[in-house]
C-alpha cells in the first residue's frame, strides 16, 4: 500500500516536471521567434530609412505629383513607353541607367537657384522645373526672380530663387531603377531631350 503511494507520488512529480519543461521550452522558443521578428522588422525599417533619396542635398518627395494642365507633346523624339538610357546625373544612381519614358510635355524648362524653405544652403543650378512650377512678377526668363511652386524635394515648395537658364523643351518624366540604392523611381521630373538616348 505504501509502495503504491510512493510510486504514484513519484509518477506525478515526473509528469509535472515533464510538462513544465516542455512549456518552458516552447515559451522560450516563442520568445526567441518573437524577438527575431522584431529585429527583422527593425532592420527593414532601418534599410528603408537609409534608402531615402536625395537630390542637390535635399530629400526627394517621392509623392510629388505632375502639375495640372500640361500639354502632351506627341511630336517629341521619344514617346511614352519608349525605352531610353539616361545621360543626366541629377542625382547619384541616375547616369547611364535604363529608363522608360513616363510622360512627354510641350513646355519650357528652367534651371534655377533657390533657397530651401527648411533653412538649408542655397541650391544652385537645379535641373529642372517647368513653367507651371514657377511664379514671377515678370516674364520667365534668365535672371528673373521667382517663387518655386514645385515640390520635387523637401524645402522646395514656396522657395525664393532665380532663373539661371531656359530650355525650350519638351519636358520628360521617366521611370528608372536607381543604380545606387536599387529603388524604383517613378515619374521622375524632369529631363530635357539631350539628357536621353535611345536603346
Amino acid at each position: 500500500m505504501k509502495m503504491s503511494k510512493v510510486f504514484a507520488a513519484t509518477s506525478m512529480a515526473a509528469l509535472s516536471l515533464f510538462i513544465f519543461t516542455g512549456v518552458g521550452a516552447n515559451a522560450s522558443s516563442t520568445h526567441k521567434d518573437s524577438m527575431s521578428s522584431i529585429h527583422m522588422s527593425d532592420k527593414k525599417k532601418s534599410t528603408h530609412m537609409n534608402m531615402d533619396m536625395t537630390m542637390d542635398g535635399l530629400k526627394m518627395n517621392m509623392n510629388s505629383k505632375m502639375p495640372k494642365g500640361l500639354k502632351k507633346d506627341t511630336h517629341a523624339k521619344y514617346h511614352v513607353g519608349e525605352k531610353v538610357t539616361l545621360k543626366a546625373n541629377h542625382m547619384a544612381g541616375m547616369k547611364n541607367t535604363k529608363a522608360t519614358v513616363a510622360g512627354v510635355y510641350k513646355t519650357k524648362l528652367y534651371k534655377i537657384n533657390f533657397k530651401p524653405t527648411n533653412g538649408g544652403k542655397e541650391v544652385k543650378n537645379h535641373k529642372w522645373v517647368v513653367a507651371k512650377e514657377l511664379s514671377a512678377k515678370g516674364a520667365l526668363k534668365s535672371g528673373e526672380n521667382i517663387t518655386v511652386k514645385a515640390d520635387h524635394m523637401v524645402g522646395m515648395k514656396g522657395a525664393k530663387g532665380k532663373i539661371v537658364s531656359v530650355n525650350q523643351g519638351p519636358a520628360y518624366a521617366v521611370n528608372f531603377k536607381d543604380s545606387k540604392t536599387g529603388m524604383m523611381i517613378n515619374n521622375h521630373k524632369w529631363l530635357v531631350q539631350s539628357e536621353l538616348k535611345a536603346r
